[in-house]
């Protein structure tokens, strides 16, 4: 049973555009291999974008086979924790892009715990437009610079009781 489940880790890291070469697939009773092989696979892992329309915590409909690879790899390395990071373009006063990209943040962070990942192993975060990955001087930057990033905690290196802050707080 317990290879099975490995089988399918092989599998799953593939779709998220990494693939474990089948020697490196490890046996039952070596866990920390896999903690290992996720810790690769998340420094490999590039899931593409994520994007919001203007002034809004609603993502675009693109953005679901993203989502769904993130859930994917989530369900695989469940020793891992993922941080969700939102950001926004330079309209606005920073004080609301700061909200709004935490916002956006929890908004997936939403969406990854309705997909079945504990709400425990998900960190939101915003970032306002400090962090820019275009020019805010077209509505095509804009439209870049709104969006979020994952960054993912493999293994001993996840807080095991780490949570999204409540909505409102001042963290």
């Amino acid at each position: 049973m317990r290879l099975f489940r490995i089988a399918v880790l092989a599998a799953t890291l593939c779709i998220g555009g990494y693939c474990i070469a089948a020697a490196q697939i490890v046996s039952p009773d070596a866990p920390a291999d896999l903690d290992a092989l996720c810790a690769r696979a998340f420094a490999d892992h590039n899931p593409g974008p994520v994007n919001f329309d203007e002034s809004t915590t609603t993502f675009r409909s693109s953005a679901v086979p993203v989502l769904q690879r993130i859930v994917a790899l989530a369900n695989t390395c469940r020793n891992a924790a993922i941080e969700i990071t939102g950001h926004t373009d330079s309209s606005g006063d920073e004080r609301w892009n700061v909200r709004l990209s935490l916002a956006r943040a929890e908004a997936i962070a939403d969406y990854l715990a309705q997909q079945g990942i504990a709400a425990e192993r998900l960190i939101a975060t915003g970032a306002g437009s400090s962090l820019p990955i275009a020019a805010n001087s077209t509505r095509y930057g804009r439209g870049l610079n709104r969006r979020i990033e994952f960054a993912f905690i493999p293994g001993d290196e996840a807080a095991p009781n780490r949570q999204r802050p409540p909505p409102g707080s001042s963290d």
